[in-house]
Parts: C-alpha cells; sequence; structure tokens
C-alpha cells in the first residue's frame, strides 16, 4: 500500500509517498481498494502536532474516503467484496488502500460518484451530529449558522432545512445564493437582527464554525435557554466565553468533535451519516461537487485550503 505520510510535524510540504506493507485484516475488518480522498482543514491541524488524537506512526493524516471493498473478515456481516463504500476514520486517510474496522465504513448510493462519496462524510456527519445530536435541534425552531460558504455550513444548512427547522446563515462575503437559507445576515449587527427576525425573541441554536470574535455575537443572538454548538475555529482564533453570561441567561455552550466520535463512537457518527443519505436519496441535501486532483498534487492542494485559496471542496481521484 501506498501512502502519503509526515516524518515531522509542519504543513504540507511535510508529506511525502511511503510504501508499506499491506496490514493483515483482524477480525471484524474490511480491505478497501481506495478510489477518493476528501481533504479538509482539519488534517492541517493534524500534520502541525496540534489535534487533539494522538497520531499513529507513520503519521498518515486523512479523515474521509470513498473506494471499493475487496476482503472482509469471516466475522463481517452486511458488507461484500465489490460493494462501493465510503469510510470515516479519525486518522489514515491518506492512502491508496485501508484496513479498518467494518463498522467505519457504509454503502455508497448507486447515484453518487466517487468523488463525491469521499467528500461526503465529514461535512454532513458533522452538520447532523452538530445540529440534532448535541444541539437538540427541532423541527420549527431557528437555526444560526457560521461559515456558511464554507462545505461544513453548507452541509448543516441543508440539513437544518430537512430536519424542519428555520435557517439563518452568517455570510461575511455577501455571495451566499438567497436560496441557500430562509434569510442570511451579515455578521455586522448580528444580535440585532436576530433579535428583529425573531420577535425579540432570538435564536434556539447557534453552529459556531468560525470561533473568533463572532462567537460573542452569537451567544448575544441566543434565546433565553438558547444552545450554542461549537465544531470548529475556520476564522483561527480560539474564543473566550464569560460563564457568567452563561448562567445568567441559561444558556448552554456545547462542543461537538467529529474527530472524537470517529475514534470512540463511530456507531453514532455512522448513524448520523445513514439519515443524511436517506435525505439525499429523498433529494434533500445536495452535496457541492469537488475539485478533483490527482494524488500527486495532494500537498499542493492541501496548501490552498491554508492559504484559503480553494475555492470549494477538493478531492483526491486516484484514478488520475
Amino acid at each position: 500500500m501506498r501512502v502519503l505520510a509526515a516524518r515531522k510535524h509542519g504543513g504540507p510540504e511535510r508529506l511525502h509517498p511511503l510504501d508499506l506493507p499491506d496490514p493483515a485484516l483482524g477480525p471484524g475488518q474490511v480491505r478497501v481498494d481506495v478510489a477518493a480522498i476528501g481533504l479538509n482543514f482539519a488534517e492541517l491541524v493534524q500534520l502541525s502536532g496540534d489535534f487533539q488524537l494522538p497520531a499513529p506512526d507513520p503519521l498518515v493524516p486523512g479523515f474521509e474516503l470513498s473506494g471499493t471493498v475487496t476482503e472482509v473478515a469471516p466475522d463481517v456481516a452486511g458488507t461484500a467484496p465489490g460493494q462501493r463504500v465510503m469510510a470515516l476514520v479519525s486518522w489514515g486517510a491518506y492512502t491508496d488502500r485501508l484496513v479498518v474496522d467494518a463498522a467505519h465504513v457504509l454503502p455508497v448510493p448507486p447515484a453518487m460518484d466517487d468523488l463525491t462519496a469521499a467528500c461526503f462524510p465529514v461535512a454532513y456527519a458533522t452538520a447532523y451530529l452538530s445540529l440534532l445530536h448535541r444541539g437538540r435541534l427541532t423541527r420549527g425552531e431557528t437555526v444560526v449558522i457560521t461559515g456558511a460558504t464554507g462545505n461544513v455550513g453548507r452541509a448543516a444548512l441543508q440539513v437544518a432545512r430537512a430536519a424542519g427547522a428555520r435557517t439563518v446563515a452568517v455570510d461575511r462575503s455577501g455571495t451566499l445564493p438567497q436560496d441557500a437559507a430562509d434569510h442570511i445576515l451579515p455578521p455586522t449587527d448580528l444580535a440585532r437582527s436576530m433579535a428583529e427576525l425573531t420577535a425579540g425573541r432570538g435564536a434556539d441554536l447557534a453552529l459556531d464554525l468560525v470561533g473568533g470574535p463572532l462567537t460573542t455575537h452569537l451567544l448575544n443572538a441566543l434565546a433565553w435557554e438558547g444552545r450554542l454548538v461549537t465544531a470548529g475555529f475556520a476564522g483561527g482564533s480560539i474564543p473566550e466565553v464569560s460563564l457568567l453570561d452563561v448562567l445568567v441567561r441559561n444558556i448552554a455552550v456545547i462542543g461537538e468533535d467529529l474527530a472524537g466520535y470517529a475514534a470512540h463512537d463511530i456507531a453514532t457518527a455512522v448513524a448520523a451519516l445513514e439519515r443524511c443519505l436517506t435525505w439525499y436519496r429523498e433529494g434533500s441535501v445536495s452535496p457541492r461537487t469537488p475539485f478533483r486532483h490527482p494524488l500527486a498534487a495532494l500537498p499542493a492542494a492541501l496548501a490552498s485550503i491554508a492559504e484559503g485559496t480553494a475555492g470549494g471542496k477538493l478531492a483526491i481521484d486516484l484514478s488520475a
């Protein structure tokens, strides 16, 4: 098997091809020939050495991929050789062949291509777990979502709508299509704008994908007993929250870390993905088409994510 691995912490320039022996198939595991790999900002954190989960040796980043099952352990049921699957892992997706517990893979719908399948798990599992599992979003509630032009933000708007919520997108750039949410607001005067939209009540739930100073505005935009789910810091800085504000307004601040679910509770993450795939088949969610890159261009593609020039979701096509 071939992987892209880093011998030292740093940036994408640390990634180099490495040939490794194919791992033996253990109980409960499947072997997947990889067709495509989804790229994510969090893989830059894995490379930096600041990731919250211990790194494997060698350090092979990556969370999501698609491919075809080539072998299953005798005790695996429901997955068979020849089946197209997507996989969600906490490390190791930068590879052309993956051995993983069968619990981490699920079938790809026939209408979904390999690149889209490789880019589905992180965005949609994060969206569902943040909004419905951790945030307890219910039909008719109002949810405000930051980072709405990004991959997870776009998925979150679709998941919230599919769940019957009223969606409010925070769009700093002014480029979000008008039909992407029920309401689109700039980040300036966010609390006042939310109060006007909700007759003074505020948002029932906020999904914070940006962090930084915007988190304070989101907290101020919450209703009494509102909830804020923090699922990332795309803005580059980790905010500080006043627990006094949390106390006196009876609000909740909740964390969601997809890598933690991939490592410790994959069943919950896969159940979330199964629900999102049902919505996909029904036409309620529509993944964006990823930009295709060959495997040799993976470090450069990941660098474009670091530089903010990617322009959309990026996927590695191993057939290119």
